[in-house]
């Protein structure tokens, strides 16, 4: 099967296909876990379902980050394909002119 057809009918998650054997990850993972029975322990119901309830939000905010990078890399990346197969940089540097002059308005804004 072909990467589009493959995208096409769902085969292809990237955050499901992320490889989690990196042994800094799996060692803070259990000190988080170690953590949070501590916690647990020490803390009433009601205030470790708040905690609960900000670890969500908090692997929302990460999940939604993690999103939103994957998806400007993507986009990085086909401009890139696109520069390369044009071999024009005119258009390309009026581009970046214009991003550049929006990133500075924006920043007069604030």
């Amino acid at each position: 099967m072909s990467l589009l057809e493959d995208l096409y009918y769902g085969k292809i998650c990237p955050n499901e296909q992320i490889c989690l054997n990196d042994p800094e990850y799996v060692q803070n993972s259990k000190l988080i876990s170690e953590r949070i029975h501590i916690l647990q322990a020490k803390l009433s119901p009601e205030d470790f379902n708040v905690l609960e309830e900000v670890m969500d939000l908090n692997s929302l905010l990460i999940s939604i980050s993690s999103a939103s990078a994957y998806t400007l890399g993507f986009r990085m990346g086909a401009a890139m394909l696109v520069e390369v197969l044009e071999h024009n940089e005119k258009p390309i540097q009026a581009k970046e002119k214009l991003i550049f002059e929006q990133i500075k308005s924006d920043r007069r804004e604030l």
